[in-house]
């Protein structure tokens, strides 16, 4: 948060989304009430799996082996993304990095904190990178490494593609860096909204591809 966001947080604090008292967009209290992790599914097909781990049939289609999704995208949760991506609400990332946390299991200390990131034209009109600010927030509280290993050119976003054209788009528009950190890294990539997971599933194969050697995600809220 810079000078100015912090002079206008203390002179006009959020409210929060559910109590509306002053302070966070989402209290604690309210986000421990009223987010809550759907059952452990995998992300594809929403079958029941045991750690949210991709089932066998879509294995053959992923790079991904665990997907852990904090909510639904409804009610609060829903809500609280608008605010986040529309109307310049940084301050949702501690409560939104917060719900994830609260849904990974125990994870490797070595875990890399890896963001998907935003499409450029977003991040400008935004002035941040929602992902990435997630990310920081949730290896801060972790104690995980964040590490910026893919970049995005163009300005192509995904935004009413189907899952086929999502997954072509994004894996040309995704570029990996810094190969060397990506050698053999047990990686957990952060996005704060998926639907079909094609996305994820495109940022996985480009790190696979680049050496990862394991890609996990945790998303804030799936839209089914």
């Amino acid at each position: 948060m810079n000078l100015l966001e912090s002079a206008i947080s203390t002179l006009a604090p959020h409210s929060c989304l559910v109590c509306g008292q002053n302070g966070e967009l989402l209290c604690e209290p309210c986000r421990l009430t009223v987010l809550t992790s759907p059952p452990p599914r995998c992300y594809r097909c929403h079958a029941a799996s045991m750690q949210n781990s991709v089932c066998s049939s879509c294995r053959k289609s992923t790079a991904l082996k665990h997907v852990w999704v904090a909510s639904d995208y409804q009610d609060i949760s829903k809500q609280l993304v608008k605010r986040f991506k529309f109307d310049r609400a940084n301050a949702a990332a501690k409560p939104v990095a917060n719900a994830i946390e609260t849904a990974l299991p125990d994870l490797p200390p070595e875990t890399v904190i890896v963001h998907v990131p935003t499409a450029n034209s977003r991040v400008r009109v935004r002035g941040y990178d929602q992902a990435q600010l997630i990310a920081k927030n949730l290896a801060k509280k972790r104690g995980w490494q964040h590490k910026t290993l893919l970049v995005r050119r163009g300005k192509t976003r995904q935004v009413g593609s189907g899952r086929t054209s999502r997954f072509e788009q994004i894996e040309l528009a995704l570029i990996p860096i810094k190969l060397g950190q990506i050698q053999n890294a047990q990686i957990l990539l952060i996005d704060d909204v998926t639907t079909t997971g094609a996305t994820l599933e495109a940022a996985a194969k480009v790190l696979k591809t680049a050496g990862a050697k394991t890609v996990n995600a945790a998303v804030f809220a799936q839209a089914i």
